[in-house]
């Protein structure tokens, strides 16, 4: 009998929790307002499976495009890109983009140690035209380096390490990295002070927006940022399929490093009918990533914050 009662109290006492926390958990206000419209906060997430690789365009530039890698085990990801990156390869490539490692070249092996990995080809890596020999190892060391673990990079052929370009026999590195640059180009008169900048710029392909790190070498003794700046914001762009929206009438009024947090402050000529264009806060932000050591931009006009933008989930709303 008291085994009976016993368990009858434990039953009403559940009973009532539940309907307690049920009531709890219900809105007060149940109208179709609510329903119809309700309250979503914006969360920024990483996706650890999205990357970007560098793809060549119909004008001969490597253009930065995020894929899906499916695999989990490094070495599985670089066979992946590597197939990205060869012609033909992969159907999941963009329309207007191309691959660039030759149909026939194959990836005999691959050696990972210590953030180093050493891919060896067989001979056919080579056969590509001599305008092409360069953008070809940039697209490969830019497409690999940004993967967790991998630091540096070498190319064999066929288990020699390739030392030299096959045309122009400009000489390589036997160990690669971002140093080595991207979309090169030469803007200088003199020997003396040469600097290198890497700057994105925007490329529309197929009502597409895509954007191209062009790796600058200048004659030009200024800090990075204001290069950048000026460069983005100029009137002349030497190659008429690469834009930056940035308005001539922009100027950099101040800048500050804390806490691996860049903060641009510039005048209100960064507006675009009193907005921040997309295109300006990615191409300024990602030639920021590319030039300091940041994890973060932060602009503001007049002393005032807009906008953040976070290398590792992009834009974010500040206060």
């Amino acid at each position: 009998m008291l085994k009976r009662k016993a368990i009858r109290k434990i039953i009403i006492t559940t009973f009532s929790i539940l309907t307690i926390f049920i009531i709890c958990i219900i809105p007060g206000n149940t109208s179709k307002d609510n329903y119809l419209n309700p309250k979503i906060s914006t969360i920024y997430v990483n996706n650890s499976n999205t990357l970007g690789i560098y793809l060549l365009s119909n004008n001969n530039y490597l253009v930065k495009t995020n894929i899906i890698v499916n695999k989990k085990e490094l070495e599985e990801k670089i066979k992946e890109i590597i197939d990205y990156l060869t012609v033909n390869k992969s159907s999941k490539i963009p329309n207007g983009l191309n691959g660039i490692i030759p149909k026939n070249a194959k990836l005999n092996n691959i050696e990972i140690n210590d953030n180093k990995v050493i891919l060896d080809f067989n001979s056919e890596l080579l056969k590509i035209s001599k305008e092409l020999e360069e953008r070809l190892i940039e697209s490969i060391v830019y497409s690999l380096i940004d993967l967790d673990g991998v630091e540096r990079i070498s190319i064999k052929i066929d288990g020699n390490i390739l030392k030299e370009l096959p045309f122009s026999k400009k000489k390589l590195p036997e160990v690669l990295d971002r140093n080595y640059g991207i979309n090169k180009v030469y803007e200088i008169n003199d020997l003396n002070n040469i600097e290198k900048v890497v700057l994105y710029y925007t490329n529309i392909i197929d009502d597409n927006t895509y954007y191209v790190p062009v790796t600058k070498y200048l004659n030009d003794d200024r800090e990075k940022i204001k290069i950048i700046i000026d460069n983005l914001a100029s009137n002349y762009i030497y190659e008429s399929s690469l834009m930056s929206l940035l308005s001539s009438n922009t100027e950099l009024i101040n800048y500050e490093i804390e806490d691996k947090i860049m903060t641009l402050n510039f005048n209100n000529s960064i507006f675009t009918n009193n907005k921040l264009l997309e295109e300006v806060t990615y191409s300024i932000s990602e030639s920021v990533f590319e030039n300091y050591d940041v994890d973060s931009v932060l602009f503001q006009v007049n002393g005032k914050n807009i906008e953040m933008f976070e290398k590792c989930c992009g834009v974010k709303n500040v206060k």
